[in-house]
C-alpha cells in the first residue's frame, strides 16, 4: 500500500489524504482526506485551503472544499475537495455559492427575494 500524505491543518488538527485523484476532463486534482481533531472543533474552510495550498502549492482561489462531514463526537470529519489548474476551468464546473462560501462571500442561490435586490 502507497504512503499516504500527511497534512497539518492546524495547531491541533491534521489529516490524510486518503484518494487523489487527476481529472483532465475537468482539468482538476480530486482530492479526499480524513482530518483527525480529537478534543477540537471541525477545522473551517479556510484552514483546511490554507494548509492545501503551502502543500500542492496551489492558489487558494482554485481550491474548492466540496464537502467537510463530521462524525459526530468522534472528532474525524471527511473532507471533499477540488483543487483546479485554472479559475475558467473552475468557474465553468463548480456552483456559484461553493466558490462564494469558501472565500466568505455571501452568493444568493436564487427564489423570491433574490430578484427584488438591486
Amino acid at each position: 500500500m502507497a504512503q499516504q500524505l500527511k497534512i497539518k491543518v492546524s495547531e491541533k488538527a491534521e489529516g490524510v489524504v486518503e484518494k487523489d485523484i487527476q481529472n483532465n476532463v475537468f482539468n482538476r486534482r480530486e482530492l479526499t482526506l480524513k482530518i483527525f481533531h480529537i478534543g477540537t472543533g471541525t477545522p473551517s474552510r479556510k484552514e483546511i485551503i490554507s494548509a492545501l495550498s503551502a502543500v500542492y502549492g496551489a492558489k487558494e482561489d482554485l481550491i474548492v472544499v466540496k464537502s467537510v462531514e463530521t462524525i459526530y463526537g468522534g472528532g474525524i470529519s471527511l473532507v471533499r475537495v477540488n483543487i483546479y489548474k485554472n479559475k475558467e476551468d473552475l468557474e465553468k464546473v463548480e456552483p456559484k455559492h461553493l466558490i462564494g462560501r469558501d472565500t466568505g462571500q455571501k452568493v444568493k442561490k436564487g427564489g423570491k427575494n433574490a430578484a427584488k435586490q438591486g
